[in-house]
């Protein structure tokens, strides 16, 4: 088994369906980093294992009927259990305390700890945040979660200002219209969660860009996000050091199919880059990768 470091990037809202007029990323231009590197736009039925590039269509399911949602998609794919059989059906948005029976002992944030290794989240939660909290016009989301039970720190605009932290719109828009802080562009934001993945053992950045152009039914706006994410993802290839597992995935379908508001029942894709591919070969659905990024570290752990 070969031990890496791991970099997952959450895509809220990425499915993987048929090309057609209604899916942004039917052209090749909507991802170009991303079609490049598989040979193919990111369309249903893609398949790619060359080298150290690793690339399924995964369920999200779950064998529970409807349409997937984000709290417990979110849920299943950081803990490594089946969420929506937990609860008897797919949860929308944020996790409630149900959901937290699953997060607070099963939170890949709290297992990667209980093995003595660092994590962190790259987000950059601002002081609006905590305060909609406090209020109770906010409720905490799957990946404020982890961070609460494990416990990690928040990373905040302190540590955004410093370089430290990434706003989940990638190039921190909304940081410069609330904060009057500079925003930064796709590559600089890619440099920054280099850096932050090369001192801890797993890293999660989250982006929630695709769903909410999904949820709009703006194609503009769909190709604006997704081309974003694809200049995120060039850096981290590029710039991605030889221990390093990156990862991509999603928690539901949506903006692939511009047809409805809704979510879909389409398969999301799993894509890892690098040394802990082997670690990956059995991962069906959103249950298999908090196992399997465990699996390698734990491993790592078992082999000083």
């Amino acid at each position: 088994m070969t031990a890496s470091r791991f970099l997952l990037v959450f895509v809220d809202g990425l499915g993987l369906g048929p090309a057609g007029s209604e899916n942004p990323l039917t052209q090749v231009q909507t991802m170009p980093c991303l079609a490049g590197l598989l040979g193919k736009p990111l369309l249903a039925g893609l398949t790619v294992a060359e080298g150290e590039v690793w690339f399924r269509p995964i369920d999200a399911c779950l064998g529970v009927p409807g349409l997937p949602q984000s709290a417990t998609g979110q849920t299943t794919l950081y803990t490594g259990h089946n969420a929506a059989q937990f609860r008897g059906q797919h949860q929308s948005a944020f996790a409630n305390g149900s959901l937290r029976q699953l997060i607070e002992p099963y939170g890949i944030f709290r297992q990667v700890s209980n093995l003595g290794l660092a994590v962190t989240q790259a987000n950059a939660y601002m002081p609006g945040y905590f305060k909609a909290i406090a209020n109770r016009r906010r409720r905490y989301a799957v990946g404020a979660l982890l961070n609460l039970t494990a416990p990690v720190p928040f990373r905040t605009l302190d540590d955004y200002r410093q370089g430290e932290a990434v706003y989940w719109d990638i190039t921190g828009e909304m940081v410069e219209c609330y904060y009057d802080e500079p925003g930064i562009s796709a590559a600089v934001a890619g440099k920054r969660l280099i850096k932050l993945a090369q001192s801890h053992s797993f890293t999660l950045f989250e982006t929630f860009l695709p769903d909410y152009a999904g949820h709009h039914q703006s194609r503009e706006e769909a190709i604006t996000v997704l081309q974003r994410i694809d200049a995120l993802l060039s850096t981290l290839i590029q710039e991605r050091p030889e221990d390093l597992t990156l990862i991509l995935s999603s928690d539901h379908g949506n903006v692939e199919d511009l047809s409805t508001s809704h979510h879909t029942r389409n398969p999301v894709p799993l894509l890892v880059i690098g040394p802990g591919i082997p670690d990956f070969a059995g991962v069906t659905d959103l249950t298999g990768v908090t196992p399997a990024i465990l699996s390698n570290l734990a491993g790592k752990i078992d082999t000083v």
